[in-house]
């Protein structure tokens, strides 16, 4: 080879190796200087009347992290970068830029630090549209229903009680709702214009609907409906959807993304969050997290958590799939789910026991982690090429309790989102003994919605015996092992929330046993719920014929 066509390669090589783009976070070091346009005794200009009524609802405070990035600085900072988006909360850019421009970036008076989120370019200005069709499509299969998952939570007698997330609102934070702008069963959230927002902060596209569909079947248990064999916990809810996840790698720069989508959640009066992601081991090893960063304050993810917790939201997260791996491996929840005062979600079976792959608490500081748990093993969700079918996960755990907060807090509009989380925690069936497979346990929205707490004595589950189970026939019996005062208030219901039998067990001796007569029952899966003072024990009964 030519020498001199041997020199021009070697510069050309030497020079691509310091044009590599990469993403950055820049922090800034202050946000007001004497042209700054914002004050927070203007803060329509940056938060909406929706944003701004539900922090006086709560008398919650504007502060100077409601106040966005100081507008010059971010001109001046285009001049070395590309700046895609800005972050109020932690008052900071998100920035493609060349290794060569660091040192010049960083020497800018406003920079405080500089902080590399992924080794890689993948923000682009240029846009996609996002087309809606005049006719959805059918589903391409139905093989499950959410008849099941619903009934444990409660939810058919939410929707009785003319309860589907009216006048909420809920935001989804995921990788993409690809299908969503397809199929029938999200049909109706086009047509009544439930979708208020959508924003792609993985590359910046402006559609959502391309790529990705785990945030699909996650929006799909809270919002899509189809005829009777898929309900959304709240599908007459609004909602705003963010793609804040990367397919196909794991940097750091999807927590910043997940805490500028709930930003902008917060900015448009969002009400609730769900965030079925976590994280904890990255393509760039260095930025790894380990169970002592577990304690809510370390990880940018939680921090973000907290932070729209503070502003009065209600944050639902998964606990993560972690908990079937050796005890040599992670099998601990994972950030955002060790935030504080939000709800992590984890998953139980339908018999309500614990699904072996649901991460586990406590946090590093020795809080209960998860908080509460849904059914998240056999889960009726909606894939992104149409077809219903089961999946597992706390994924689909999380946006089930999400809609559940929704009917909550759209009961009692009065309470905060602290009061609404409290009561969730209260109405769970382990709320008496919560531990660090499930938490709390599963949540019955009955209860929740008075705000009633379960006593901290489980006398039910130690006491009463229902036998058989599986039964077949009509008849059904309670032994009662020990001497009980009060009445005992006895519900079956079937799986469709339809009431089969409400006695009330009034004179109870000690081993006792109770008959049932269940006319003209029919083969299929039922729920016996207990009721005694303030406590409560819920029985999944399967009857053959």
């Amino acid at each position: 080879m030519n020498k001199a066509i041997t020199l021009v390669l070697i510069l050309l090589s030497s020079a691509s190796g310091f044009s590599q783009v990469n993403r950055y976070v820049a922090y800034f070091s202050g946000k007001a200087n004497a042209n700054y346009p914002y004050s927070l005794n203007n803060p329509s200009a940056f938060l909406t009347e929706k944003a701004l009524q539900r922090r006086s609802n709560q008398n919650i405070s504007l502060d100077s992290t409601d106040l966005p990035v100081n507008p010059a600085y971010v001109q001046e900072l285009n001049t070395l970068s590309d700046v895609y988006f800005t972050s109020r909360w932690i008052n900071a850019a998100l920035i493609q830029a060349d290794e060569s421009d660091l040192e010049a970036i960083e020497n800018l008076s406003f920079v405080d630090s500089l902080t590399l989120v992924a080794k890689n370019d993948k923000l682009s200005f240029d846009k996609l549209e996002v087309e809606i069709p005049e006719e959805f499509e059918e589903p391409t299969s139905v093989n499950s229903n959410t008849v099941l998952q619903n009934a444990m939570l409660q939810v058919n007698a939410m929707h009785e009680e003319g309860i589907h997330g009216e006048n909420m609102t809920i935001a989804v934070l995921d990788n993409g709702f690809r299908g969503v702008n397809e199929f029938k069963p999200f049909e109706h959230l086009w047509k009544e214009n439930k979708i208020i927002a959508y924003k792609d902060f993985v590359d910046n596209s402006g559609n959502v609907f391309r790529s990705g569909d785990h945030g699909t079947s996650v929006f799909s248990t809270i919002a899509a409906k189809y005829q009777e064999d898929f309900i959304g916990v709240a599908y007459n809810a609004n909602f705003i959807l963010c793609m804040t996840e990367e397919v196909g790698s794991e940097d750091r720069v999807e927590e910043y993304n997940w805490l500028l989508g709930a930003e902008f959640a917060d900015s448009l009066g969002a009400d609730i969050i769900n965030g079925s992601l976590g994280y904890n081991t990255f393509d760039i090893s260095e930025h790894d997290y380990s169970y002592e960063d577990l304690d809510g304050e370390s990880a940018v993810v939680s921090i973000a958590a907290k932070m729209a917790s503070d502003k009065g939201m209600v944050v639902v997260v998964s606990a993560g799939n972690e908990g079937s791996n050796p005890p040599t491996s992670w099998r601990f929840i994972t950030p955002p789910a060790d935030a504080d005062r939000i709800l992590t979600v984890g998953s139980v079976n339908p018999d309500f026991n614990w699904s072996p792959f649901s991460s586990l608490g406590p946090t590093s500081d020795g809080r209960t982690k998860p908080d509460v748990s849904a059914m998240g093993f056999g889960t009726a969700v909606i894939r992104g090429g149409g077809s219903i079918n089961s999946g597992n996960g706390t994924s689909f755990a999380s946006p089930q309790i999400a809609g559940l907060a929704a009917g909550v807090w759209q009961s009692n509009p009065t309470w905060t989102n602290i009061e609404v989380i409290d009561a969730i925690k209260g109405a769970s069936h382990k709320a008496h003994s919560p531990d660090t497979l499930i938490g709390h346990g599963v949540p019955f929205y009955t209860f929740a919605v008075d705000g009633r707490v379960l006593s901290t004595t489980d006398i039910l589950s130690e006491k009463i015996t229902v036998y058989p189970n599986p039964f077949k026939g009509e008849k059904l019996f309670l032994k009662i092992d020990n001497e009980i005062s009060d009445p005992i208030y006895a519900k079956i219901t079937n799986s469709e929330g339809k009431l089969i039998l409400n006695e009330t067990i009034s004179v109870i001796d000690s081993n006792s046993v109770v008959e049932f007569e269940l006319e003209n029952i029919q083969e299929g899966l039922y729920f016996l719920s207990l009721q005694y003072a303030n406590e409560i024990k819920v029985v999944k009964l399967v009857n053959f014929q």
